[in-house]
């Protein structure tokens, strides 16, 4: 809940009752007000109507009301007074204001009594700009006794121009929160303006913001005395009294306030929201329930109701000194030409906010806080206690298991699983969950077995093999290491049955086959081990380091039953030449073979080497070192690396990974062929995260095996890990294309290949790996299927993908990425309400309040949510302050909000972090947000533009009209002057803006008339009331300052598109085109003019001169039509070029201003012969 005073520049409901029509529609009373003023000071200020000079100034009677009694008319002016009032009136029209303003007060020296004579002071400072000094003279002639009405009102309506300065001053000063400036400026507009409401509700909300209550309560008082019927200066009162302790004095107030007629709406919706807060926090429930009776109950009201109902049953939800850290309620204020206009908005929550009758629902409620903080003991804690009141809840069970799986508390998470399926949660993602759940869980226990066969204590390491396997019997690795721990402890009939029990459920995976087929031998089950034999040698699913070793053991178990034929057989597909092994057992059974009664070789155990790694446990099967004669490299403790290799083997297994990579190193060093070895080197540099250096063992690997599957993957792992996504692809598809990867792993590689893929943007590829498994309702392919759908722009196959992955997301990450998902791509699909009914249905439910502010503020803007985004991102930014691209996302939130001046510091934030290298974005990309600071932070703006030729050219921007209409091929030179009022001007892409404009003819070839005698001066406003649409609509007052132009009004409507008329950085060169048309209608003598115009061509930035400087040649064709002419239409078609130079810019802002030069030639097409010629001009925009 935030307690900053607002004052934003957007409209709100006016709260004075004399500007209730302003409530209906502010910009229109924008318009309407400027307008009437323009109109007015084109007719003439007042004194433009007082009698000429030459005649005795006579007394002007106000208009009265019929109940009105007439005030006492002075004596009329004579003598001296007579004649220093005709001179100065004399000087007022000749417009020599000086003069007047000495004149004028040479005669009220001597007829103070006059009000005409102040009233021409005052015109006559506020012709040179001299307001103040006019209202200084204006409370002289009140204080001299002066009662016309005239002169009064003028006075107010000075002062209220004088004090829009310091009001806007006081806003800027809260926002910059620095109160007492703030105080110091709404004095002045108070003093300025003493009886407007508005300025001294400003002067309490900066006195609330110094923390001064006393003297906000004096303020409020005094905002009362000037309109005791509105409700907005006594429910300020009121607030604050409360906050001061004196509660009957603020209901009374309350109380007071809801008598206001005004009070209909939203507008009494909010005041009584802010009052139910008030009964809240002072201890009255019943009071804010029935506050709160005459209200439509939504969000907001329910909220109160819940925390009221409750504090009824127990006060203490809510805190004792509630009513002395009330919130105060936001204001939103604009500034108009009437002073500024407000109106209160609530507290986003109330006091005690959160609290609900459901039994546990506070603890709960501070659970999924912690949890969206990151706590995630105090989110266990308190969601603990939660479900102690409430077991049954469905969704607090899984914020409970959330916030366990995410801190690895696995055991207490097994616990919080089973409790959960045990009430009926049968969602599919949990089970899958507790699958993943007992793995972990029994990955300790393996690894303990491991470290325990290292250690020689084979008993222990059974217990805790066989334990891991009946935590996770679906898992064959732990099945192995149960193997081997049955092995290193003697007991091989139980590692028999073991191994043909994971034969059985693995019965296409080589290594459990190898393992029972050397205990079937070893059990005297020799007939059935060669059968064993034979089917783990003829799987074509083997590593070239996988079938060098089961041949070597098959060969050694062929050997020791005597059956050296049989060795021969399995060693003859081996190549000697590169392992030295082969050839000394070759030797041996060719040996054997000749004498057969000689002694036979020992069966020798095979080497089971499992470790831990940061993949999970892997296992492997070596042939024993010790089974061959001495000298064998690699295969006898005698051997040049056998000490170094065994070194690291036993580092490996503790995770010393340094001290594994060196002894690696030194084996490999010592048998530079040994494949074991640079295996053993390779898996430790893996491990150790020395991706590069591993990938070097690898590549040296895959030299000698180019299609191992094994060494593929590993390095197509490695090359994920360094980001080298394209050779990652490649390796997982050489992988795949590989006779001997293992059926139980082409699932792990296609999943692997869809990853890389989408991280090498290769869509396609991603969608070829994952088709075996389309129809698989499963998380991991649907979520892939998606996104790779999505990159393809197939936005209805990537919801109905993202849409079966959220039925089977297991973690609240998997939930919060598919719900963001389908969001995203429903906006895409233009399905707004639907992405916003499911952001709705997941927000309002709970299922969102573990979320991070941020993300949940980039997720509510995804769906449309925008002002719910605006708070959290507010949110997110104050306690942790936005960074990379969600600054991005704040930004453009806030300029749809109409935050504009927070919108202009996060763009300006990513752009300082983008030039710090922070934040990586495109050059073009951040010349964008450039842009958008320029647009946001344009507040005035001026054209001049000079321009020859024939009809049907656009001007130089969308927003104004051409100078000239071409008639007999003229030069029309003008310019223009505009504004875009606070609040209003720019509101996300929607402009509108006030504009003086004057422009005439400097030269006719037909001899017409030029120079002063043509000026033509216009006021007016413009409104572009689209975003994305360059639609404007203009109302125009045109009146003559030279004696050949007219006085009119002029109605336009103009529309405009384009693409690539900006300034490019990143490409020297670009596509260009623009379509332009306007209509023009003159409503005192009718006329109607419109013009159109398309061009097409290409741009070039001229870098060689400079690179603000663009070159655009096209073709154009264009026409126009007018009333005037005998022959209304005209068109025609040719060539063009346009120059036009950027400048005024910042490391900020791009370019604010440009240049143009623009040269034509049109041929008629059809209608008028004006249609055809040359056409040139120059048009700057600043």
């Amino acid at each position: 809940m935030t307690t900053a005073i607002h004052f934003r520049t957007c409209p709100a409901p006016a709260l004075d009752r004399d500007r209730k029509r302003l409530l209906r529609d502010i910009a229109l009373g924008h318009l309407l007000a400027t307008s009437i003023a323009a109109l007015t000071l084109a007719a003439g200020p007042a004194w433009a109507q007082s009698p000429q000079p030459s005649q005795a100034p006579q007394a002007q009677q106000a208009p009265q009301s019929p109940q009105a009694t007439p005030a006492p008319q002075p004596p009329e002016l004579t003598g001296a007074a007579w004649v220093a009032a005709d001179r100065a009136y004399a000087a007022q029209r000749e417009k020599r204001y000086a003069d007047a303003v000495t004149y004028a007060r040479e005669a009220l020296k001597l007829r103070p009594d006059v009000a005409r004579l102040w009233l021409l002071l005052m015109d006559a400072l506020d012709a040179q700009g001299k307001t103040a000094e006019a209202v200084v003279a204006g409370n002289a002639a009140i204080a001299a006794g002066i009662t016309d009405q005239a002169l009064t009102a003028r006075v107010r309506s000075q002062s209220r121009v004088l004090a829009q300065e310091p009001s806007v001053a006081a806003n800027k000063a809260l926002e910059a929160s620095n109160p007492k400036a703030a105080i110091e400026q709404a004095r002045k507009a108070v003093a300025l303006v003493p009886d407007d409401l508005s300025y001294r509700v400003l002067l309490v909300y900066t006195l609330l913001a110094d923390g001064q209550l006393e003297a906000a309560d004096k303020a409020a008082s005094e905002a009362i005395q000037v309109d005791p019927q509105s409700f907005l200066p006594r429910t300020l009162r009121g607030y604050v009294r409360m906050r001061l302790g004196k509660v009957a004095e603020a209901e009374q107030d309350f109380d007071t306030a809801l008598k206001d007629e005004v009070l209909t709406g939203p507008t009494a919706h909010d005041a009584r929201l802010v009052m139910a807060d008030a009964a809240i926090a002072a201890g009255h429930p019943q009071r804010a329930i029935k506050l709160l009776e005459p209200v439509e109950p939504d969000a907001a009201v329910q909220a109160r109701l819940r925390v009221a109902r409750a504090q009824e049953r127990n006060p203490k939800v809510v805190p004792a000194n509630a009513a002395q850290t009330l919130p105060v309620p936001f204001q939103k204020c604009i500034d108009t030409p009437y002073g500024p206009s407000c109106s209160l908005i609530p507290a986003t929550t109330p006091p005690g906010g959160g609290v609900s009758d459901t039994p546990g629902y506070d603890a709960a409620l501070e659970a999924f806080g912690a949890y969206r903080e990151g706590n995630d003991n105090l989110s266990e804690a308190r969601i603990r206690e939660a479900l102690k009141e409430n077991p049954g809840n469905a969704q607090w069970r899984r914020l409970l298991i959330d916030s366990l799986d995410r801190s690895k508390k696995y055991k207490e998470l097994d616990v919080a699983i089973r409790d959960a399926i045990s009430q009926g949660d049968n969602d599919p993602s949990l089970i899958a969950l507790r699958a993943a759940n007992d793995k972990r869980l029994a990955e300790p226990m393996a690894v303990q077995a491991i470290k325990d066969i290292g250690r020689g204590k084979a008993t222990n390491a059974v217990t805790s093999a066989r334990q891991a396997v009946d935590r996770a019997p679906d898992a064959l690795i732990f099945r192995i290491v149960l193997i081997d721990a049955l092995m290193a402890a003697g007991q091989f009939k139980d590692a028999e049955t073991a191994a043909s029990g994971a034969v059985a459920d693995n019965p296409n995976e080589p290594l459990p086959h190898i393992l029972r087929a050397w205990l079937l031998q070893k059990t005297g089950q020799r007939a059935e081990a060669v059968q064993e034999f034979d089917t783990v040698l003829n799987s074509n699913l083997l590593t070239d380091l996988e079938e060098l070793n089961y041949r070597l053991i098959a060969a050694n178990a062929a050997m020791a039953a005597g059956q050296p034929e049989q060795a021969l057989k399995a060693l003859e597909p081996l190549d000697a030449g590169k392992n030295k092994e082969v050839g000394v057992l070759r030797k041996q059974a060719e040996t054997q073979v000749k004498a057969p009664n000689a002694a036979k070789p020992s069966l020798q155990q095979p080497a089971v080497l499992c470790q831990p790694t940061s993949y999970g446990v892997i296992c492997s099967v070596f042939a024993n070192p010790q089974m061959q004669a001495p000298g064998v490299a690699g295969l006898n403790p005698g051997s040049p690396g056998y000490a170094a290799a065994s070194a690291a083997y036993a580092a490996f297994g503790r995770k010393d990974y340094a001290t594994a990579i060196a002894e690696a190193r030194r084996a490999v060093d010592a048998e530079p062929g040994n494949r074991n070895y640079q295996t053993l080197l390779l898996n430790a540099l893996s491990s150790a995260g020395r991706y590069s250096e591993a990938e070097a063992v690898a590549n040296r690997l895959l030299a000698a095996s180019p299609r191992d599957a094994t060494l593929l993957v590993q390095r197509a792992n490695l090359r994920m890990q360094a980001k080298d996504f394209s050779g990652a692809v490649a390796d997982y598809k050489a992988a795949l294309g590989s006779p001997n990867l293992p059926p139980a792993q082409v699932r792990i590689v296609r999943l692997g290949l869809a990853d890389a893929a989408l991280s090498a943007k290769q869509p396609e590829v991603a969608i070829w790996a994952l088709q075996p498994y389309a129809n698989e309702d499963s998380y991991e392919v649907q979520a892939r299927l998606g996104f790779a759908s999505l990159a393809l722009d197939d936005k209805e196959g990537a919801l109905a993908a993202f849409t079966r992955a959220a039925a089977r997301a297991r973690t609240s990450q998997e939930r919060m990425a598919m719900l963001s998902a389908r969001i995203g791509v429903l906006s895409q699909l233009g399905r707004k309400d639907e992405a916003r009914a499911l952001f709705q249905n997941a927000y309002n439910s709970g299922a969102l309040r573990g979320m991070k502010a941020v993300d949940l503020a980039v997720l509510a803007s995804q769906a449309g949510d925008d002002e719910l985004a605006y708070e959290y991102f507010s949110e997110a930014n104050s306690r942790w302050r936005l960074r990379g691209t969600n600054l991005i996302n704040a930004a453009y939130n806030a300029r749809r909000t109409y935050h504009n001046a927070e919108a202009v510091d996060y763009f300006k934030s990513a752009i300082d972090e983008a030039r710090e290298g922070k934040l990586q974005l495109d050059p073009q990309y951040l010349f964008g947000l450039r842009r958008e600071v320029a647009e946001l932070t344009r507040t005035w703006g001026a054209y001049a533009s000079v321009s020859y030729g024939p009809v049907g050219v656009a001007p130089g921007s969308y927003l104004v009209p051409q100078t000239s209409n071409g008639a007999n091929h003229t030069v029309g030179t003008g310019g223009e002057i505009y504004w875009r009022p606070p609040g209003i001007g720019y509101r996300d892409g929607s402009i509108f803006e006030l504009f003086v404009r004057g422009f005439g003819t400097v030269y006719a070839d037909n001899g017409g008339a030029t120079g002063f005698d043509t000026i033509q001066g216009s006021v007016g406003a413009r409104w572009k009331p689209f975003s994305t649409e360059n639609l404007v609509f203009e109302i125009s007052y045109l009146f003559p300052v030279g004696q050949f132009s007219r006085n009119d009004l002029m109605l336009r409507a103009a529309y405009s598109k384009a693409e690539g008329t900006d300034l490019r950085v990143d490409v020297d060169n670009w596509r260009a085109w623009q379509i332009y048309a306007d209509y023009n209608y003159f409503v005192s003598q009718p006329q109607t003019v419109a013009t159109f115009e398309g061009r097409y061509g290409q741009a070039f930035r001229m870098d060689a001169i400079s690179d603000h400087l663009v070159l655009w040649p096209y073709i154009a064709i264009g026409g126009g039509y007018d009333t005037a002419y005998a022959t209304p239409f005209a068109m025609g078609i040719g060539p063009g070029i346009t120059a036009r130079y950027w400048f005024n810019e910042d490391e900020y802002t791009a370019p604010r201003s440009y240049l143009d030069f623009t040269l034509q030639y049109r041929w008629k097409l059809a209608g008028d012969d004006r249609a055809q010629g040359i056409f040139a001009g120059a048009f700057l925009s600043y």
